[in-house]
């Protein structure tokens, strides 16, 4: 591939960005407030859910703990944005150089997205694939059903599924 360094680095951010975003998602958010209750300091953890302010009542001996995971929280978020402003980068000179090859990118992005669900949710997108796919009277065939199926269990990567599907089509 002409652009190999490139793929390579944005293949490179693309995975380090959704491994982030799955980290991220497993910490607390809001933040640390104080309420003074008949002259005693109470901490809180405050976030927004659903439009409502939620207030959680934090045990001091969690405390340090939950003040960790919201830097971490932090320090995380300014590691996306950074990232992400990589990668608008790589993608303007691609779309710049060569469409192609910029297409490519944009595929291994969205693949990647797949690729980072759980297990779970990989079977219920299956499911729906299929219950679409079957009202549109368009069966996928029998090595796309299997490679889909690979993915499923995390043994096949989404992305290899999606273009030998566009090659059995002559899409790609």
């Amino acid at each position: 591939m002409m652009y190999q360094d490139v793929y390579n680095e944005y293949s490179f951010l693309i995975k380090e960005k959704t491994s982030l975003q799955v980290k991220l998602s497993q910490l607390k958010k809001g933040y640390i407030s104080t309420k003074t209750i008949a002259n005693k300091k109470y901490e809180y953890l405050q976030y927004r859910e659903n439009g409502k302010l939620v207030s959680e009542f934090i045990k001091k001996e969690n405390l340090s703990d939950i003040k960790v995971e919201l830097d971490e929280r932090v320090e995380i978020t300014k590691k996306i944005n950074d990232i992400a402003i990589r990668l608008n980068k790589i993608e303007a000179a691609a779309d710049i150089l060569d469409s192609t090859f910029y297409r490519t990118l944009i595929t291994l992005r969205r693949c990647e997205v797949m690729d980072s669900l759980p297990q779970d949710d990989r079977i219920k997108s299956l499911k729906f694939t299929n219950a679409m796919t079957a009202l549109e009277g368009i069966p996928a065939n029998e090595e796309t059903d299997k490679s889909l199926y690979d993915w499923t269990q995390g043994n096949y990567s989404f992305q290899k599924s999606f273009l030998n599907t566009l090659r059995t089509y002559n899409l790609v």
